[in-house]
């Protein structure tokens, strides 16, 4: 397991699918060498989420597994990256993934705190339409962590699981309790008591 690339980037203002004029962090550059990671994030990196206060979405993790899987259904390539991940892992995967896993990437430590309920910025960024909502069908949304100790990070850096979180709640597990047209009420419930499942996403699943 390693990570593929680090991105950062700005807020810009930019067309959203409604055809309205809005500030997304959507668009990420790849960087080379190490980067800073603080409480809040990498350094030169901005998320629209975090400045209206959306919950713990320091750091937004993407498989590199899932873009293949996504390629083969649309038969077109994906750039990387196309979701405003923040890091693309290799070997790490939404259905292995689990809520209170516990990182350590380069010298610093992050938690997997949730899913991405993904909006239309990837299919606007991309061309493709519905690409964020196509990813969630899949089972592969990605995922939020919160920086548990800050540190130096860079892309090619070996990700050791310090600490696995409990097996039945997996990033495609609740992915797929989000997307339920009817979903079942003790699963529900227990999501909603989960001590590490983020607030923001716990938000979701009640609306």
């Amino acid at each position: 397991m390693r990570i593929l690339q680090v991105n950062v980037g700005r807020v810009a203002i930019r067309t959203n699918a409604k055809g309205q004029e809005e500030g997304t962090g959507i668009g990420k550059q790849s960087v080379t060498g190490p980067v800073v990671l603080g409480l809040s994030g990498l350094e030169g990196d901005e998320s629209a989420y975090r400045s209206r206060d959306m919950g713990d979405t320091a750091l937004h993790g993407f498989a590199s597994e899932s873009y293949a899987g996504l390629e083969a259904v649309l038969g077109r390539a994906l750039p990387r990256p196309s979701f405003g991940e923040n890091l693309l892992f290799e070997g790490y995967r939404d259905a292995e993934v689990r809520i209170g896993d516990l990182l350590s990437i380069g010298t610093a430590l992050v938690m997997v705190n949730q899913p991405v309920p993904r909006c239309t910025w990837p299919g606007v960024l991309t061309g493709v339409n519905a690409l964020g909502a196509q990813a969630m069908k899949a089972g592969t949304p990605g995922w939020y962590l919160n920086v548990v100790q800050s540190g130096v990070i860079a892309a090619g850096d070996g990700l050791e699981l310090v600490e696995r979180g409990d097996a039945g709640w997996t990033v495609a597990g609740l992915n797929a309790l989000l997307l339920a047209k009817k979903p079942d009420p003790a699963m529900l419930a227990d999501a909603l008591a989960h001590p590490l499942l983020a607030d923001r996403f716990k938000v979701e699943l009640r609306a």
